[in-house]
């Protein structure tokens, strides 16, 4: 589907590091990803589903834009604005969201033979937040560039980590907590057949993949000059990530004791 209408009134929407993302109206217009037919498709069938987790696919614009509905609410884009975004009503919130996406994409031929499709970039910064009277709960997700056909505990792990302080200063234990919280509420949360429980005591060490893979891939795109990769490494992403692998390495047997406890 392509969008010839008038192209003016553009607003450039803040936070975006890899993207140019702007808003025209009541759409989104994004660069397009390179696996476009695929996410498409997995949003239509999330919207065919009635998951309402995630914007809807418009198509693509007279400037090959992939264009989007826009999704009302707030995006924690700066880091930890709001400490409420990542409060414990937040998380169980999050969790119950990442269990609709795995139920909705459970064997379909969009997950294949995998057990599901995973966000694969799930981010306080890729999440839509608005006002409940418990706080800000997340209720979309944004940015589907690298979803893909995965197993269950890659988004769970992948959200622990971008909703825990790592690093100086921060509390292994609290880490743990944070993480059996995100177990508990998404195991809690089935709206299809159960499958097995999550291994909670892989975890940490799908958490300690995700997050070397991160700064590698940061700096492998940075290395072929890929402005947004570039910009991140730039801006000390490359050094940061490496820091909380450190940290998390360094915690890993009282995160995994507490989380497993």
């Amino acid at each position: 589907m392509t969008e010839s209408t008038d192209l003016t009134g553009e607003e450039r929407l803040a936070g975006g590091f890899i993207a140019d993302v702007v808003r025209i109206g009541d759409t989104v217009r994004r660069t397009a990803p390179a696996n476009l037919d695929f996410v498409g498709a997995l949003l239509d069938h999330l919207a065919a589903v009635g998951a309402d987790i995630a914007p809807r696919h418009l198509g693509v614009d007279a400037l090959g834009r992939q264009m989007l509905s826009h999704v009302q609410g707030r995006v924690p884009w700066r880091e930890r604005e709001d400490e409420s975004f990542f409060a414990d009503p937040a998380l169980v919130r999050l969790a119950e969201l990442i269990r609709r996406l795995h139920d909705a994409c459970a064997g379909t031929a969009l997950a294949g033979d995998a057990e599901t499709v995973c966000h694969r970039d799930l981010s306080p910064k890729n999440t839509v937040y608005r006002d409940f009277p418990s706080g800000p709960l997340p209720v979309a997700f944004l940015d589907w560039d690298l979803a893909a056909p995965g197993p269950r505990i890659a988004d769970v792990a992948f959200a622990g980590w971008h909703w825990a302080a790592l690093g100086e200063g921060a509390d292994p234990a609290e880490v743990g907590r944070r993480c059996r919280v995100l177990c508990d509420a998404y195991e809690a949360a089935a709206t299809g057949p159960d499958p097995a429980p999550l291994a909670r005591e892989e975890l940490v060490d799908v958490m300690l993949h995700q997050i070397e893979d991160t700064w590698r891939g940061i700096d492998a795109g940075a290395d072929r000059d890929e402005p947004g990769m570039r910009r991140l490494r730039d801006g000390g992403a490359v050094e940061g990530v490496r820091h909380w692998q450190d940290w998390l390495l360094a915690h890993r047997r009282t995160v995994v004791t507490v989380l497993t406890a």
